[in-house]
């Protein structure tokens, strides 16, 4: 990147990709109006392998592998169909011609199959990681056609970054520890962020029109395809989803940011999905922002961080002169390469681009103020008192209920949900329903496979269980007793044993309908092997007032990392898991005697979702919450009326709700117990 003085040089190509039935021609123009004659692909690029390419590599991103050598040499064949003949001959010329810089080639694509396929994974021959996607020669984007202006964007001080964050406030925290060193050094400035209620959509398009304008608005949620309408998922309003279509946020944008906002970040699944006519990134960048950076699929969380963290530092670091979105995307899929063992998750992220030129910003001017140190973080001083409820809870016994919504599960939830509606869409658009993820996966079961179901959650969940530093803050409070959780890796379980190991832990499964066990899966955490052991033999007692009892009631990968058949579609939850008929006596009293004595606290849990409440009725019955009762949302959650009325809950009676964060909530349980020690 050049560090100062003029503007520097930035030379263009642009290559145009159409396809008619299985064929391909490749049109081209260079910035200084060279117009190489067109050529077709090679007879074995057809549509067919371009598609087995895209779904292979997005299969070996989610398990966070390389390509491996069969895509590899895949992928240097379309290379070398692209670029021959004289379209290489004038990629050479414009690289000599921009002087040492990188040359920005634009994919102009109108084919839906084409905007999905990986352009940036193809790989020169010769080569083992000379994508184009990290290459230090070639900066590929897509362009977007549209007939709104082009400059850069003079910044005097600190690049705004506005952070939009509808239901992940976890990838909210992991965001703003990567731009840390950023937003210290004055080159950031993290403007409030959106999330729970403020994300609803009038809140949303209010902000929008709203002071300070930023330069960079970065979405952290959910995108998809509704009714053939690319569309970002905002806050819950009431009980029903909420999304805003891409077109309509574009127009906001650009009535409301009145020049100022350049880039936009999707760090949402299927981001840059095609819908009819276009993707959201596509139409953001249409109407709404110079540029904006998509993913084609989902990446784990440690990889979107070190994304974000490399993206920025090289678009806004204070020794630059220019912000250049394509030379700084290179620079984080680079990083991301060589961090993550070449890791497909690189090629997630692409840029659409308005302009012939990726230089967004203007640093020229730049005066960069290093900020006022920002607060300590949440710490026992610092942090709100503990409301009495939880108190009051926390000094007695009580039972968890964890939910799935929380934490590490939900994204990797959502994740499963655009997987399950990419298939279905594919294979039986007739029958790819809106809304629950139940109903999502009731259809695929019933037009692709119960099978097919299994594989897609195993290619998604798959994986040891991370530890959750609210999870650890729970296990280390919980007392022994009947705790449930409903995720469907052992991240409870893992930490129960690493704090509780010489007591008596026990793993109990119900058999699920139609899988031919007709008794629960019983494990003992052994704490001289460190390991949980299958109980051969009938127990004859368990004492919830003594040993740790955790019912795993959803399923799924046990603490030794053995897979059982999760509980996902309607028909999973409608006949499943009735404790009182599918524990033996000897489990299902004591456990059930529990469950009515002491009160609940429960995580992660929604009156929206029917699975959850219906879970509530089978283990309450008709019966209300036990006194003492208490519910933890998130932060701008819209239920907590409900539950305090009681709507949906057994016995029509309500309980008491607190708002916190996971980090607060964490310092909150860990100052109780010190306060408890003797």
């Amino acid at each position: 990147m050049p560090r100062g003085g003029a503007e520097p040089s930035r030379q263009c190509l642009d290559i145009e990709i159409d396809r008619s039935g299985d064929e391909f021609q490749v049109k081209a123009m260079g910035s200084r109006d060279e117009r190489p004659a067109p050529h077709g692909l090679t007879p074995a690029v057809t549509s067919d392998a371009l598609s087995q390419f895209a779904t292979n590599l997005r299969e070996a991103a989610l398990r966070a592998a390389p390509l491996g050598a069969q895509r590899l040499e895949q992928s240097q064949s379309f290379h070398q169909a692209l670029f021959r003949g004289e379209l290489e001959t004038v990629k050479e010329r414009l690289r000599e011609a921009a002087g040492g810089e990188p040359l920005l080639v634009r994919f102009l694509l109108r084919d839906g199959a084409l905007q999905a396929f990986p352009w940036e994974a193809l790989c020169e021959p010769q080569t083992q990681l000379g994508f184009l996607g990290n290459s230090p020669k070639l900066l590929p984007v897509r362009g977007v056609l549209s007939k709104e202006p082009w400059q850069p964007r003079e910044v005097r001080g600190a690049v705004r970054v506005l952070a939009v964050a509808p239901m992940h406030e976890g990838a909210l925290a992991r965001l703003r520890g990567a731009l840390s060193e950023s937003i210290d050094a004055g080159e950031i400035e993290w403007l409030e962020p959106l999330t729970g209620s403020r994300t609803r959509k009038s809140s949303l398009l209010e902000r929008l029109r709203s002071e300070p304008i930023p330069h960079v608005i970065h979405f952290i949620g959910h995108g998809g395809v509704r009714k053939g309408l690319p569309s970002l998922r905002l806050a819950d309003d009431e009980d029903e989803e909420s999304w805003v279509e891409a077109e309509l946020l574009a127009q906001q944008l650009q009535a409301g940011t009145r020049g100022y906002l350049r880039l936009v970040v999707l760090e949402a699944c299927e981001g840059a999905a095609p819908g009819e006519q276009a993707s959201a990134a596509e139409l953001l960048t249409r109407d709404g922002a110079d540029a904006v950076v998509a993913h084609l699929w989902p990446v784990k969380a440690d990889v979107a961080e070190l994304c974000s963290k490399t993206f920025y530092r090289t678009l806004t670091g204070r020794t630059l002169q220019h912000g250049d979105v394509a030379f700084s995307l290179n620079e984080a899929r680079r990083t991301v390469l060589t961090s993550f063992q070449g890791s497909a998750e690189a090629f997630s992220p692409v840029l659409y681009l308005r302009a012939r030129n990726s230089i967004l910003f203007d640093f020229k001017g730049r005066k960069v103020v290093v900020p006022p140190r920002a607060p300590a973080p949440v710490t026992p001083d610092s942090c709100r008192e503990v409301p009495a409820a939880l108190r009051q809870l926390l000094s007695s016994r009580f039972s968890l209920v964890l939910g799935d919504r929380w934490m590490d599960e939900g994204p990797l939830l959502e994740s499963f949900r655009q997987q399950l509606q990419t298939k279905l869409v594919a294979r039986a658009p007739l029958s790819s329903p809106d809304g629950a993820l139940s109903t999502l996966a009731q259809h695929y079961a019933l037009h692709i496979g119960e099978q097919s179901l299994d594989s897609e959650f195993k290619k998604v969940f798959r994986g040891a269980a991370p530890e959750s530093p609210l999870v650890e803050a729970l296990a280390r409070r919980l007392p022994p007793g009947v705790h449930i959780t409903l995720m469907r890796r052992p991240v409870l379980e893992n930490a129960l044993a690493r704090h509780h190991a010489r007591q008596s832990l026990y793993l109990v499964q119900p058999p699920l309908p139609g899988s031919g066990e007709d008794s629960p899966l019983v494990l003992r955490y052994e704490a001289g092997a460190e390991s949980w052991e299958p109980v051969e033999a009938p127990l004859e007692s368990i004492d919830p007032e003594r040993d740790y009892v955790v019912l795993r009631l959803y399923s799924g990968y046990l603490p030794s990392n053995d897979y059982r058949k999760p509980l996902l579609t309607e028909d999973d939850f409608l006949l499943g898991i009735h404790l009182g008929s599918l524990l033996p006596p000897v489990l299902a009293d004591p456990v059930l005697r529990a469950l009515n004595r002491h009160p609940a606290l429960l995580l992660g849990m929604s009156l929206h979702t029917w699975h959850h409440r219906m879970m509530l009725y089978r283990l309450f019955g008709k019966r209300p919450l036990p006194i003492g009762s208490l519910v933890t949302l998130g932060p701008g959650e819209p239920e907590q009326s409900v539950w305090v009325s009681g709507k949906g809950l057994p016995g029509r009676v309500g309980i008491q709700a607190i708002e916190s964060t996971p980090t607060e909530l964490s310092v909150w349980l860990d100052e109780q117990a010190r306060e408890e020690a003797p």
